[in-house]
């Protein structure tokens, strides 16, 4: 019998292969999202700290912030998203 297997991100996997309620490319992007603007809110918003602490080059987290629409810059300056 399939059962739906519930996910922190507000997302519903059916576990018994009858599709997903949430597809996985936007699991990880909140994921990733989450990941992101907490290391930079512990970094006091210094992106080269954040991407020290995420195991990243500083080059790799700002392109998944412009993947992810979190600079301020792609934002017309406006702060980030609130993900909690």
């Amino acid at each position: 019998m399939a059962q739906a297997l519930p996910y922190p991100l507000g997302g519903v996997v059916d576990g018994g292969g009858g599709g997903v309620a949430v597809g996985l490319r936007r699991l990880v992007e909140d994921y990733e999202r989450r990941l992101i603007v907490d290391a930079l809110e512990r970094a006091g918003g210094n992106q080269r700290r954040a991407a020290a602490e995420l195991g990243c080059l500083p080059t790799t987290l700002n392109e998944k912030m412009k993947r992810l629409g979190l600079r301020a810059c792609d934002q017309g300056g406006a702060d980030l998203p609130d993900v909690g």
